[in-house]
């Protein structure tokens, strides 16, 4: 039971192992010292061994819980966005776009759709996934070359090292909105499924994609009915405390003021909350067609 609690602690967090190491070295260095110092002074080793062996104990335990409340404290650490751009700027001089002889244009043209990014933002079980497999499925009826990038999906893969703290979500949608662009780019449209609380994230993912390519959709349900319908039980571990930075619960989810299209999806119906998508893309001219019965 023991070996397992302690495997446990190291796979939640495998720097307690490092700091446990430290800990023995430099005490077990540290304590040799005293314990020449107590056989030198008393002329008696025996006595030295024992302050010695007092002295490992008293201070290893000491030391290492020092250095676990040191490990806690960010103080004078540089956070990752910083570590990132300072890693950009140091890469910069030595990286160099490439450039293809077919642009999106051509790639458009050969498709037969336009490119774009319809952005799916709302509360968590808010309805965004449903809304973006049928939009998905409405692509493929019409022809269009369409993909959907999950929030679930993709922090299982390339965002699999990011936790839900702020400074991390932001780089889940940052990372998440240049693969937008790279799909877009391929003449790709993307239905981008986030629930993305931050209008900063937004406004960010926007400008990388860019204006013209960017449809914010506010998947907009009350925090009741979305409880009803969230078929993980995420709320109630959220608010029982097993899951922390939960959005609704003890994140913040700042509400999009200026969506593109804001759909009420604890009123609405998935086909007809589809068909309103589809008739702003259609005004825009991003899309020529009705929504098929």
């Amino acid at each position: 039971m023991v070996t397992d609690a302690l495997m446990n602690v190291f796979r939640k967090d495998p720097t307690v192992k490092r700091h446990l190491v430290k800990t023995l070295s430099w005490r077990v260095v540290g304590s040799i010292d005293t314990m020449l110092l107590g056989w030198l002074i008393t002329g008696h080793l025996g006595i030295g061994a024992k302050i010695g062996g007092m002295e490992l104990l008293t201070k290893m335990l000491l030391y290492f819980f020092h250095e676990r409340m040191w490990h806690r404290i960010k103080f004078g650490l540089p956070t990752k966005y910083a570590k990132a751009q300072q890693v950009k700027k140091d890469n910069a001089a030595n990286l160099f776009a490439s450039k293809s002889k077919v642009g999106r244009l051509e790639r458009e043209l050969l498709n037969g759709n336009k490119a774009f990014t319809i952005w799916l933002t709302g509360l968590s079980a808010s309805g965004k996934s449903t809304i973006a497999t049928e939009l998905d499925g409405w692509f493929y009826e019409q022809g269009m070359r369409a993909y959907v990038l999950d929030g679930d999906n993709t922090r299982m893969g390339i965002n699999s090292d990011l936790t839900f703290s702020a400074e991390d979500r932001s780089e889940n949608i940052r990372r998440v909105a240049e693969m937008c662009k790279l799909l877009n780019e391929s003449g790709t449209i993307v239905i981008a499924s986030f629930i993305s609380p931050f209008e900063a994230d937004r406004a960010k993912a926007k400008q990388i994609i860019g204006a013209g390519s960017f449809i914010e959709v506010f998947a907009d349900a009350s925090i009741a009915a979305c409880k009803a319908r969230d078929a993980k039980g995420l709320y109630a571990l959220a608010e029982s405390g097993k899951i922390k930075d939960f959005t609704g619960v003890d994140s913040p989810y700042e509400r999009p003021v200026t969506a593109d299209v804001h759909l009420r999806t604890d009123v609405d119906g998935v086909r007809a909350c589809v068909g309103m998508v589809v008739a702003v893309l259609c005004e825009r001219g991003m899309v020529a067609g009705l929504l098929r019965e």
